[in-house]
C-alpha cells in the first residue's frame, strides 16, 4: 500500500492512498515432462480475486473458507473443516439467477509464452432447484482475452464466453475419459449428490455446445489465452462473469497442454499440481548403477506405499504393515517385527484369504530415464495355515501388463496373463537363480527352513507362471518387463497388482533396465546398491588364463577398487595398478599368475 499527503486547503490534510492489485506470478519451474511433451502451467486461486462487481456478500460470487458457515441447499458445509480445496478456499456462486450481474477479477503475470488452455478444479453445490441433478447449479462467463470484459468484448454477443455443465459435447459436468468420450456426472454418476457436495474434480472449460454459431459466438470451443512474449512478465487482468449459484471453484488452471484430461487421472492431477492425495514415486534421475553401456536406471517402489485399495476392509486382501508386529502368522510370527529389515520398516501384507482378482492396489510412478524396465521384488513369506511344509499355498498374485492398465482385464487372452507365484523351477519367485541361471527351489525354504523365510527378506524376479496355456491365457515363463517412452518420461504413470491368495509380504518393487541382476550380484549386494544395507561385500571372480589371472567383479560396481597383499598376518594392503577393463557387462583386471602367493579384495577408496 502506497500513501501520499496531500494539502488541499489551509490547515487541512488529506491521505490519499492506493492499493497495490494482487498479482498471482506464474513460477518459471511450474513445467511438466520434459521436451516435445512438457507442459508449463499456472494456478489461480479462484477465491483470491482482485475486485469485485457487486459489493454485496449476499449476491454472486462470494469468497468461502474451511469454516463451513455457509451451507448448500442439502444442508452441507461450504466449505467443511475436512475440506480438500487448495489453501482452505474457494468461490462460491450463489444461489441467486442474474446473467452479468457479477463479475471478479483477477491478476496474473506468466513467466513462460505459450498458449494456454482452460481448465478449473471445483464442486457443485444444490441451490434448490431440481435436486436430481446439478444443471440448475452449472454456468458462468470467462472472457475472449486478457483485459477483456466476458460480457461486452467477446464479437458477436454476451453470450461468446458462456461455459455450462450440460451437455455430452462441451459441458463441464461431462468427463472426457481416456478415449475422449465424456461421460456425464451431472447428477453424481453411481455416487449421487455424494460425488459433489464439497468434492473436488478437475476438468477442462468449453464454450456451450448450444451456442449459435452465427449469431452468439462459437460451441464447442476451448477456451485458451495466447501469452505472447512480449506479455511475459507484464500483469494481465483475467474476468469471469455471473450466471448462476451452485458451481463452486477452487482454482483456474491454464496449461500449454490441451489434452490433460485424458493424459491423467484425477488423483495424479492433484498430486502434480497440488500435492494432494496420491503417492507418487518419482525416480531420482542419479538412480543409476555402472557407467556406459553395463550401466543401469533403477526405480524402488515402497510396496506398502499404494495410493487405492479395491477392497476396503482392512481384514482381507492386501494390507500395510509395519515393524509394530501387531499381525503375526499363523507359525505366531510377528509381521512384521521391530528388528525387520524392510526398507523405511513398512510391507505390503497378503493376507490370508484365497480370492482371485478380490483386491487391487494400485501405485503412481513417474520416471527420469527412458528404457525397458525389468520387474524385480524384495520380499519374505509368512505361514498362513495350510500345509506348513513348505510355502506353495501362499505364493501368487497378478501384475498389469503395462502402466495404466488392469492386471484382471487388460491382458489380451485371459485375466491369467500377468499371473506370477512361487512355483516352479522355470519361473517361480520362490526358485532363485545361481550365477548360471539354474534355479534352486527355496519353497521349503531349504536348508534353513521356515527360518529362512518367515521376515527374512530375499530378492528375485518376476516371471508369469510357467503353468499358463500360452494359447487361451498367455505366455508362460515371461519375464515382466515394461517399456518407458520418451513420452512416458516426466508422466504420472498407474501400475496395479492384483490380490490371489495371503503369505507373500513385499518390502518393495524394483523395475530395472538390467535383466539379469539375480546372476550378476549376490542378495547382500543388492541390498547394498539399492538400499544401503551395510551387509554386502562384493565378491571377486579370480580364473587362470593361460600365465595370467584375469580378477572381475560386476561393471555395476563403480565405486570399488582392487587391491592386493601377499600376506594375510597381517595384510600389507596395495592398490593394483593393472587397468580396469570393462568386458561385457564385468570390471576386468589381468596380472601375471606370478609364482608368489597373492590374495585380493575390493574396497571403497
Amino acid at each position: 500500500m502506497n500513501f501520499k499527503l496531500s494539502r488541499l486547503l489551509p490547515g487541512t490534510l488529506v491521505a490519499a492512498f492506493s492499493v497495490q492489485a494482487a498479482v498471482t506470478v506464474q513460477d518459471p519451474g511450474n513445467v511438466i515432462g520434459t521436451g516435445d511433451s512438457a507442459w508449463s502451467y499456472l494456478i489461480l486461486e479462484a477465491e483470491d480475486y482482485d475486485t469485485k462487481l457487486n459489493e454485496s456478500e449476499e449476491f454472486g460470487f462470494i469468497r468461502v473458507d474451511h469454516t463451513g458457515t455457509r451451507t448448500s441447499a442439502l444442508g452441507n458445509p461450504v466449505l467443511g473443516a475436512d475440506t480438500t480445496a487448495s489453501k482452505q478456499g474457494a468461490l462460491f456462486t450463489q444461489t441467486t439467477f442474474a446473467e452479468h450481474a457479477d463479475k471478479v477479477t483477477y491478476n496474473v503475470q506468466f513467466s513462460r509464452a505459450g498458449t494456454y488452455y482452460l481448465y478449473m478444479r471445483f464442486t457443485m453445490f444444490e441451490n434448490g432447484g431440481n435436486e436430481t441433478h446439478y444443471l440448475n447449479e452449472d454456468s458462468f462467463f470467462v472472457p475472449p482475452d486478457f483485459g477483456l470484459d466476458p460480457q461486452t468484448d467477446w464479437p458477436l454477443s454476451n453470450r461468446g464466453g458462456y461455459t455450462e455443465g450440460c451437455c455430452n459435447l462441451a459441458g463441464y459436468l461431462f468427463f472426457p475419459d481416456e478415449n475422449g468420450d465424456r461421460v456425464s456426472k451431472a447428477d453424481g454418476g453411481e455416487e449421487g449428490q455424494a460425488f459433489w457436495e464439497g468434492n473436488f474434480h478437475w476438468n477442462e472449460l468449453l464454450s456451450s455446445q448450444f451456442l449459435n454459431a452465427e449469431e452468439q459466438g462459437e460451441p464447442v470451443y476451448r477456451f485458451r489465452y495466447e501469452v505472447t512474449e512480449d506479455r511475459v512478465g507484464q500483469p494481465l487482468s483475467f474476468t469471469i462473469s455471473y450466471r448462476e449459484g451452485g458451481t463452486t471453484i477452487d482454482l483456474f488452471l491454464f496449461a500449454t497442454s490441451p489434452s490433460l484430461m485424458t493424459d491423467y487421472t484425477q488423483a495424479q492431477l492433484d498430486e502434480l499440481l497440488l500435492g494432494q492425495s496420491s503417492n507418487i514415486t518419482v525416480q531420482d534421475p542419479g538412480n543409476v548403477v555402472g557407467s556406459g553401456e553395463s550401466a543401469w536406471s533403477y526405480l524402488i517402489l515402497e510396496a506398502e506405499d499404494y495410493d487405492t485399495k479395491l477392497n476396503e476392509s482392512e481384514e482381507f486382501g492386501f494390507i500395510r504393515v509395519d515393524h509394530t508386529g501387531t499381525r503375526t502368522s499363523a507359525l505366531g510370527n510377528p509381521v512384521l517385527g521391530a528388528d525387520s529389515t524392510a526398507s523405511k520398516q513398512g510391507a505390503l501384507f497378503t493376507q490370508t484369504t484365497f480370492a482371485e482378482h478380490a483386491d487391487k492396489v494400485t501405485y503412481n510412478v513417474q520416471f527420469s530415464i527412458p528404457g525397458t524396465y525389468y520387474l524385480y521384488m524384495r520380499f519374505t513369506m509368512f505361514e498362513n495355515g495350510g500345509n506348513e511344509t513348505h510355502y506353495l499355498n501362499e505364493d501368487s498374485f497378478f501384475v498389469p501388463p503395462d502402466f495404466g492398465l488392469d492386471p484382471q482385464t487388460d491382458w489380451p487372452l485371459s485375466n491369467r496373463g500377468g499371473y506370477t507365484e512361487g512355483c516352479c523351477n522355470l519361473a517361480g519367485y520362490l526358485f532363485f537363480p545361481d550365477e548360471n541361471g539354474d534355479r534352486t527351489s527355496k519353497a521349503d525354504g531349504g536348508e534353513e527352513g521356515q527360518a529362512f523365510w518367515e521376515g527374512n527378506f530375499h530378492w528375485n524376479e518376476l516371471l508369469s507362471s510357467q503353468f499358463l496355456n500360452a494359447e487361451e491365457q498367455g505366455e508362460p515363463v515371461y519375464r515382466f518387463r515394461y517399456e518407458v517412452t520418451e513420452d512416458r518420461v516426466g508422466q504420472p504413470l498407474t501400475f496395479t497388482i492384483s490380490y490371489r491368495e495371503g503369505g507373500t509380504t513385499i518390502d518393495l518393487f524394483l523395475f530395472a533396465t538390467s535383466p539379469s541382476l539375480m546372476t550378476d550380484y549376490t542378495q547382500a549386494q543388492l541390498d547394498e546398491i539399492l538400499l544401503g544395507t551395510a551387509t554386502a561385500v562384493p565378491s571377486l571372480d579370480i580364473r587362470l588364463n593361460g600365465s595370467d589371472v584375469v580378477i572381475s567383479w560386476p561393471a555395476a560396481l563403480s565405486d570399488f577398487a582392487l587391491r592386493s597383499t601377499g600376506s594375510l598376518t597381517p595384510p600389507g594392503w596395495n592398490n593394483v595398478s593393472a587397468p580396469v577393463v570393462v568386458v561385457g557387462d564385468r570390471n576386468t583386471v589381468t596380472v601375471s599368475a606370478g609364482e608368489a602367493e597373492a590374495y585380493f579384495e575390493l574396497f571403497k577408496p
